[in-house]
């Protein structure tokens, strides 16, 4: 290495600059109630997709000497100008990039070359440019570059059709992982394809210990009940307890059946939990300060035909072993051996 090459800790700095500037827009985002749903969801998305790269890079580089000090940079906790956040990602990553072209690790021990990682992390932040407001579409920072070649990124990706939903689906597989879950994406139950599977690592002898997600990453179309009984009849076949997570909205017909059928509906923020929710039983009332009895979906649900009834086995239960007791969404293991729905984590 040169003396006019950079040190791993000019690296390091540009690196926190940079990621310390995402972290800090993606959380101006999240509080920023001017945006529409859409704006915030494709920004959110395009910071996702620069983050992987950047992250991928990081792993590649050495590490830095741990006792140096970090620089000085101007860097706020927040980003309330979204064109001085979007120029200080671009300034950074243009530094790393042309670095890095001089003195990188050999190309042929990875996909792509650090250098290359950090490019693709540039197309996706410029792509903010044609989402957030106030941002000019041109780039001072990129205006004078001609040893940058970037490729034009669509700033609506990673919606159903475009991305084929995998970006809510890999989102929904790193939540369950936090809540205790081994989760796999697009396996198949037969001939049909399940988004998400699911089983929690340490049982809890609870109906949730299996989880099969549908995902539907839209920005138009409402759900409707098609989907939704789709979803519940590959829950009852594979003996689990259905999710459905959702970018759009629920029809009233789908809300009002998601609730009966005790299907756990999640969006975005609710990713963001520390376990995993459980399914909603119960919706606010128009009424203030009138004191009737509350609405329970299991009151509400109605009951198998009365020649079923007396059979048993014969419950409202994804998955077998399990029935519900009281009027929320409490199951509570069969120990009834005669019983002739068998205990699936019995022994275990």
């Amino acid at each position: 290495m040169t003396t006019d090459e950079p040190t791993l800790d000019e690296y390091e700095d540009h690196m926190s600059l940079l990621t310390e500037t995402i972290e800090a827009l993606r959380e101006t985002l999240e509080r920023d109630h001017s945006l529409s749903t859409d704006q915030r969801m494709f920004a959110r998305r395009l910071l996702f997709l620069a983050s992987q790269p950047i992250t991928e890079a990081e792993q590649i580089l050495p590490d830095p000497e741990q006792d140096t000090d970090p620089a000085e940079d101007w860097t706020p906790d927040s980003w309330d100008d979204y064109a001085d956040a979007v120029i200080n990602i671009e300034r950074q990553l243009c530094w790393l990039i042309r670095s890095l072209c001089a003195s990188q690790p050999a190309a042929h021990h990875y996909d792509e070359t650090p250098a290359e990682k950090f490019t693709t992390a540039l197309e996706y932040a410029t792509g903010l440019r044609d989402i957030l407001p106030a941002v000019p579409e041109d780039s001072p920072v990129l205006a004078d570059l001609e040893d940058i070649s970037l490729n034009e990124v669509d700033p609506h990706v990673g919606g159903r059709g475009d991305g084929d939903g995998r970006w809510l689906e890999y989102q929904l597989e790193r939540a369950l992982g936090r809540w205790g879950y081994r989760a796999a994406t697009r396996q198949h139950l037969y001939s049909i394809e399940i988004d998400v599977v699911a089983t929690r690592r340490e049982k809890q002898q609870q109906p949730s210990d299996w989880i099969v997600a549908q995902c539907k990453d839209w920005t138009d179309d409402p759900i409707t009940p098609t989907a939704l009984f789709r979803l519940c009849t590959v829950a009852f076949a594979c003996r689990a307890m259905p999710v459905l997570c959702h970018t759009t909205e629920l029809t009233p017909r789908t809300e009002k059946l998601a609730r009966e059928l005790e299907v756990r509906v999640l969006k975005l923020p609710d990713l963001e939990r520390a376990e995993l929710p459980a399914p909603q039983i119960a919706k606010p009332t128009m009424e203030f300060r009138e004191w009737e009895p509350q609405y329970r979906a299991r009151e509400h649900r109605g009951m198998f035909p009365l020649m079923f009834r007396s059979e048993p086995g014969k419950r409202f239960s994804y998955v077998p072993g399990f029935k519900p007791v009281g009027n929320d969404a409490d199951y509570e293991p069969i120990e009834n051996d005669r019983d002739d729905d068998a205990h699936p984590a019995a022994g275990h």
